[in-house]
């Protein structure tokens, strides 16, 4: 069970990830959502993609200097929880000993030059674009229930991010490729104004987001639905969304 301060911590780590606007933003706000739950020294957001592809967040930035980053990768495999700790975030002191531990490269090489002697993780998958994994790590061995139950709880929210971003990417892109339709070419701010629309916003909203006047925003409306040949907000959302939608795999 959460204490007060913990469910406080809690619903801003929620706040935080939901709060990402883009891509761009993703890992930042993931950080400062994982230090919002678990207490630790160094915080990491450790991206796989399907095809291989490995990117990772630090937090504090520089706090693992290049040859100690790479040691981690390299002997990550020594790591005997590294993408098994899906459903539960798991620490490595639930499974290797003080000795165990000390004993191993990833140890000696990276986790041990850093001081820190554990860490806790939780691998979420994210549909088939990979698997993303949240780990704090710090100087001193194991981990309270209620930080690992804080984790966990917001793995669906991690997910429920990811997929908005998701589509959102493939709204803009939509979105600029009717911009780029000729005759009727839409301006970068009526792009910026349809992809709102696309989002579900209404004129006030869309105003107090790019700050401008509500009878600006309905201005740029009426030029892109004549660009677009479309009757309103529903018709244009209808369309964007239309063309983003991914196709089906053979």
């Amino acid at each position: 069970m959460l204490s007060r301060i913990e469910l406080h911590r809690y619903n801003q780590a929620v706040l935080a990830v939901h709060a990402t606007p883009s891509l761009a933003q993703w890992s930042a706000n993931l950080l400062h959502a994982l230090r919002l739950v678990v207490s630790g020294d160094i915080a990491v957001v450790n991206w796989r993609g399907a095809e291989g592809v490995v990117a990772t967040a630090y937090d504090p930035q520089g706090a693992i200097p290049a040859e100690i980053n790479a040691a981690v990768h390299r002997y990550l495999h020594q790591n005997p929880l590294y993408l098994h700790r899906r459903g539960a975030p798991r620490s490595i002191s639930d499974v290797l000993s003080r000795r165990e531990w000390h004993r191993t490269d990833l140890y000696a090489e990276a986790y041990g030059r850093l001081g820190q002697e554990d860490g806790l993780a939780l691998d979420i998958p994210l549909a088939r674009s990979g698997v993303l994994t949240l780990n704090m790590t710090r100087a001193r061995r194991g981990f309270r229930d209620t930080e690992r139950l804080g984790l966990r709880l917001i793995e669906p929210h991690v997910q429920a991010c990811w997929q908005r971003l998701q589509a959102q990417e493939r709204l803009r892109a939509a979105a600029v490729a009717h911009g780029g339709a000729t005759p009727g070419r839409l301006t970068a701010r009526e792009r910026e104004v349809l992809l709102w629309v696309a989002n579900g916003l209404r004129n006030q909203q869309i105003a107090e987001q790019l700050g401008i006047r509500p009878a600006t925003v309905k201005r740029h409306l009426e030029n892109l639905y004549a660009k677009l040949g479309v009757a309103g907000r529903a018709d244009a959302r209808m369309l964007l969304e239309r063309a983003a939608t991914p196709a089906p795999a053979d």
